[in-house]
C-alpha cells in the first residue's frame, strides 16, 4: 500500500510543529455562571449549613428543588413537599453579576392531632433579594426571619452567603 507523500509529511512533521489551541465560542454563545449558596440557618455557627451549585446563563431564570415527600396522614395518598426551593435570574454588567431570586426552605416542625388525622405541621422560611455581587467574591446575603403560625419569633437570623464565577 503507497502513501502520498503530503500524508506521510504532515504525520511526521506533525510531531515537531506545535499546535496552539485556541478557544472558540460560538456566534452569540450567551455567558453561563455557577451560583454557589451556602445557607446556613442561625448565626451561632453551629447548625450545619446547606451548601447548592447552579449553573445559569443570562437567558433565562432557573430552578432548583431539593424535596423529600411526606404523606399529609400516616395512611395518606396525599403528599406535601418539604425541602430547599431556590429561583434565581443572573445579569452580568462591568465584572459584577446582579442577582435577583428567591430561596424557600421548608422542613416539618411538629405534628398536629386533627380528630383522627396526625397532619405535619410545615414550618417555612422565605428570602426574596435582588442584589449586585463581584464574580468569584464571597457577599452575605442577611434575612431576618419572619414569624409565622408555624414559626415562632426568634431572634436568629437566617445567612445565605453566594459566590458567583463566570464558566465561559
Amino acid at each position: 500500500m503507497y502513501m502520498p507523500a503530503a500524508l506521510i509529511a504532515a504525520t511526521v512533521l506533525g510531531f515537531f510543529v506545535p499546535v496552539q489551541a485556541q478557544e472558540t465560542k460560538a456566534p452569540g454563545a450567551v455567558p453561563l455562571y455557577k451560583v454557589e449558596f451556602n445557607i446556613r440557618d442561625s448565626i451561632d455557627g453551629k447548625s450545619p449549613s446547606l451548601h447548592y451549585s447552579m449553573l445559569i446563563d443570562e437567558s433565562r431564570r432557573a430552578a432548583f428543588q431539593a424535596a423529600s415527600r411526606v404523606p399529609i396522614d400516616g395512611g395518606s395518598t396525599q403528599y406535601v413537599d418539604v425541602g430547599t426551593n431556590i429561583e434565581l435570574g443572573v445579569h452580568a454588567t462591568d465584572g459584577k453579576v446582579t442577582l435577583d431570586g428567591a430561596i424557600e426552605l421548608s422542613s416539618i416542625t411538629g405534628q398536629v392531632n386533627i380528630g383522627a388525622i396526625n397532619e405535619p405541621i410545615i414550618g417555612q422560611r422565605k428570602m426574596a433579594f435582588s442584589t449586585t455581587v463581584a464574580l468569584a467574591t464571597p457577599t452575605t446575603i442577611v434575612d431576618e426571619r419572619k414569624a409565622s403560625d408555624a414559626i415562632p419569633p426568634t431572634v436568629e437570623m437566617r445567612q445565605v452567603e453566594v459566590v458567583v464565577t463566570k464558566v465561559n
